[in-house]
């Protein structure tokens, strides 16, 4: 018990038991909506999904085991805990099926094409809304020209 408290006590280790299910809670939500899309469709439609559960769900669960190893200092470390082992697993698969920065990659790529349909569908809600300013016949204030992005 250190000083004079469980760990489960300690401000730090409280914050960390906070963030750990809030992350985690998230992890299972994009396995949800991979699983959802792909149920939706095939794999190959649930591709952006499949990424961000992919590059997520491992690096929450190694944050998760290195939070827990830091708790219990040295013996963390040992053989007397599986964290370490359960350590090890965690990042061998967070490269097993790419690394992070491929999925990324892909989700970047996928992001870009989108830009230009998201553009169009932003500008024809604010076409709209001009039409309905005009229709009930009250004063516009503000430019409402979509921004472009060079992509």
């Amino acid at each position: 018990m250190p000083f004079g408290k469980r760990l489960s006590e300690h401000g730090v280790i409280v914050e960390r038991i906070a963030q750990s299910r809030i992350d985690i809670d998230a992890a299972r939500l994009i396995v949800l909506n991979a699983a959802a899309a792909i149920d939706a469709g095939d794999a190959k439609t649930a591709l952006i999904e499949i990424a961000e559960a992919k590059v997520l769900v491992p690096k929450v669960a190694l944050q998760v085991v290195d939070w827990a190893m830091q708790a219990f200092g040295g013996e963390g470390l040992s053989q007397d805990t599986p964290l370490a082992a359960m350590w090890g697993h965690l990042r061998t698969v967070r490269i097993v099926d790419g690394p992070d920065e491929v999925h990324l990659q892909q989700l970047g790529k996928r992001e870009n094409r989108r830009a230009r349909e998201v553009q169009l569908m932003i500008q024809k809600q604010l076409d709209e809304t001009d039409r309905l300013f005009e229709k009930y016949r009250v004063a516009r204030g503000v430019d409402r020209e979509v921004p472009r992005a060079n992509l």
